[in-house]
């Protein structure tokens, strides 16, 4: 599986630059426009990021240099045959409540994202659209407090459904997916 530039590097980098979005945030924003059918050839998202995150003020060269890390891991993730793609957000070092707001920010990241290239989901899987309204309700939650092990395991299977459900946009919405024969479909038990 390919790993991402992690999280802490990303942020630390944006925070840096004085970008006010964190490294899940951004990743979301990316896996967003990705998965709502960005084609994987355009490199206008670089100028997209930059509009919707630095009020169109070019990023430094450090920092596009970390982004393109990032645009160039997430699109090998969500391009394998294994559907290996690693969200950029705490890991499970960080407290639960880090580790929770990482996914609320990365999954309105990636809502914005996604609404880029598919402003109407009339054409779209009903799964497609009830994940969809999944994602709608993580953007709205609350942050996490509760650090036990049940708010634990509950997160990583929060996670692990979002996880599926932007490869399932990936692979619905993405342009080259219609080219590449698909093995499986991702499913959640």
């Amino acid at each position: 599986m390919n790993k991402s530039p992690d999280f802490l590097t990303t942020t630390d980098l944006l925070a840096k630059y004085d970008v006010l979005i964190d490294g899940a945030e951004v990743h979301g924003i990316i896996c967003g426009m990705l998965c709502g059918g960005m084609t994987l050839e355009n490199q206008d998202w670089i100028a997209v990021l930059t509009d919707v995150a630095n009020n169109s003020v070019p990023f430094a060269p450090e920092l596009v240099t970390q982004l393109r890390a990032l645009y160039d891991a997430t699109v090998a993730q969500l391009t394998d045959v294994e559907f290996g793609l690693v969200m950029c957000i705490p890991d499970t070092d960080a407290s639960v409540s880090d580790q929770g707001q990482g996914l609320i920010l990365w999954v309105q990241g990636f809502m914005l994202g996604f609404g880029l290239h598919q402003p109407s989901l009339d054409n779209r899987s009903a799964d497609i659209q009830e994940g969809l309204k999944d994602f709608s309700e993580i953007a709205r939650m609350e942050s996490i407090e509760d650090e036990d092990e049940d708010t634990q395991e509950q997160l990583l299977i929060l996670i692990e459904h979002v996880r599926v459900i932007a490869m399932s946009c990936f692979n619905e919405c993405q342009p080259a997916r219609k080219a590449m024969p698909i093995e499986t479909d991702p499913t959640v038990h």
